[in-house]
């Protein structure tokens, strides 16, 4: 019985060891985790920070879940938004909440109301990836109002997403070892807004410096990685 109670626990270890190391996220994997991104207008002026920490990691089977905590401060340190996304790997597989894609300084304008979110995956593939490869669309529907009645709708639709290289980057925050993601976006509130993106992401770390450009292809701000405290 003591065999056979060991044999099953051994078992049992082997599959939680198997499901976190098959998996890749670009999230930290300690939760407590603790990490800070720098947003900066288009002369490398500060326009406000983001805070990151890793709240909790849930290990089921071939399934990890990572729930990760952002809190936005405006240039003065002021904190005007609170929220969370999800992080999962499964068979793996990583894949990011389109959520991680809401603009905190642009939400707290709406501080108080009721916000409904419906947000689909947003991939990122593994670093090995070829240049070229194309990736799936993402959206994110955000509803806002009040007493049940909805006074404002968001849409973000990010198409056209493909690797362009690999490449290390350096920061505040140390080397990093990125895949770069291109991708346009289409940002409709009252009026369609369309810019586009580039995004550096790191293994185990995520985001590591992402840059805006409007629709004629001019720098509109950047954010670049700055903390990192295990």
């Amino acid at each position: 019985m003591k065999t056979l109670t060991s044999i099953l626990l051994f078992f049992i270890v082997c599959n939680l060891s198997f499901a976190q190391t098959d998996c890749k996220p670009y999230v930290p994997t300690e939760q407590g985790t603790k990490w800070e991104l720098t947003n900066y207008n288009a002369k490398g002026k500060i326009t406000g920070t983001v805070n990151y920490e890793l709240v909790d990691k849930i290990v089921d089977g071939n399934e990890v879940t990572f729930k990760i905590k952002t809190t936005t401060f405006d240039k003065k340190g002021k904190q005007i938004f609170e929220s969370e996304y999800e992080a999962k790997c499964i068979d793996g597989v990583f894949d990011l909440d389109m959520a991680v894609k809401m603009d905190g300084s642009q939400m707290s304008q709406y501080d108080g109301m009721d916000v409904e979110v419906d947000a689909s995956k947003f991939e990122i593939p593994e670093m090995d990836a070829s240049p070229g490869t194309e990736l799936e669309d993402g959206t994110l529907n955000v509803s806002m109002g009040s007493s049940g009645a909805i006074g404002f709708k968001m849409t973000i639709e990010i198409t056209d997403r493909k690797v362009e290289k690999r490449e290390t980057l350096t920061t505040e925050a140390g080397e990093f070892d990125c895949i770069v993601i291109s991708q346009n976006i289409s940002t409709k509130m009252i009026v369609k807004v369309r810019a586009s993106s580039k995004e550096w992401y790191s293994e185990g770390i995520g985001l590591v410096r992402s840059e805006s450009y409007n629709k004629k292809g001019k720098l509109m701000g950047y954010s670049v990685l700055t903390k990192m405290e295990n």
